[in-house]
């Protein structure tokens, strides 16, 4: 048994073990209606709905090759050809506190496994976390068997929590300047913090939510995106509007910057929102910037944690 960087052949088998979790397949039919249906019935987007790009060989496929081109790292747990798990991780270097570290952003380990597998596993992360000198994770608050199992695998600690509000579009009186931005390097966000939407690492979201892998796939498409450089009063940002999945009238912002959110970014935030016709934004935040946010705000009840630990 070992841990080894995933290679494209391995996609088949790392699909398996996230569909594993699905204990029921569904789709809506013609009149709306909720029907159960074996897998091989579901089209590539419909599975893609039951938990993303893992849920298929085609958008899996895609998905690693992109981490193997220098994007990310992936991890597999190999004991003589199965794959009893996988994991994600990502180099950043932002603002403080978190400052320059290893993030896992996605771990998996199939049911039924012994410790050995679970220790492999992070020893290997642990491993690479040396050279940044810190590793961190992030997981709802609500879980706390999650937040056990990194305490007793990797060990850490809670860092800080972000909590999801809901406020309204409205055109603003600020003084901002915006353009439609399309590079894809990330190294335009080094040093850079995730001042709005970080419910995963700067460079994790970079590479899932900024980039477009699923220009293939036309019902992902549909749901409209708007990427833009916005200097705020001297405030540089790179801004994303996201049409939410199941509400075409909310979006959900993510926002890389030097600094963390001002009064002058929300409002151009707020503003564009506006002007694409969005009515809803919604924006994961840390306390100290919610305190930026007006008083008809509406906080969700869960809030996630991140959690680190030097290494």
């Amino acid at each position: 048994m070992l841990v080894r960087q995933a290679t494209i052949d391995d996609t088949q088998k790392i699909v398996d073990l996230y569909t594993a979790r699905v204990t029921v397949w569904q789709r809506l039919n013609e009149a709306g209606q909720v029907e159960n249906l074996p897998y091989d019935a579901l089209t590539i987007y419909e599975r893609w709905l039951h938990g993303g790009g893992w849920m298929s060989l085609e958008t899996g496929a895609i998905w690693l090759s992109h981490l193997l081109s220098g994007n990310g790292l992936a991890y597999v747990v190999d004991d003589e050809g199965r794959i009893l798990a996988y994991a994600e991780a990502f180099y950043n270097r932002e603002l403080t506190p978190l400052g320059t570290h290893l993030h896992v952003a996605d771990l998996l380990v199939a049911e039924g496994c012994e410790d050995q597998v679970h220790l492999l596993l992070a020893d290997a992360i642990l491993l690479d976390a040396r050279a940044p000198g810190r590793l961190s994770v992030d997981y709802p608050a609500y879980d706390q068997e999650l937040s056990t199992y990194y305490r007793k695998y990797f060990g850490t600690a809670e860092e800080s929590r972000l909590t999801r509000y809901a406020l309204h579009a409205q055109i603003g009186q600020s003084f901002y300047k915006s353009q439609d931005f399309e590079k894809v390097d990330a190294s335009l966000i080094d040093g850079w913090a995730l001042a709005v939407g970080r419910w995963t690492s700067p460079r994790a979201l970079w590479e899932s939510e900024w980039i477009e892998h699923w220009r293939g796939i036309p019902q992902i498409i549909e749901r409209v995106k708007h990427r833009h450089y916005v200097n705020a009063s001297g405030h540089e940002a790179f801004v994303c509007f996201h049409q939410q999945l199941y509400n075409e009238r909310n979006a959900e912002v993510y926002c890389w910057s030097p600094r963390n959110l001002s009064t002058q970014l929300l409002v151009a935030i707020r503003d564009m929102g506006h002007r694409h016709g969005f009515r809803v934004l919604t924006l994961a935040l840390p306390d100290f910037s919610a305190r930026l946010l007006p008083p008809d705000t509406t906080a969700d009840p869960n809030e996630r944690v991140i959690a680190t630990v030097n290494v």
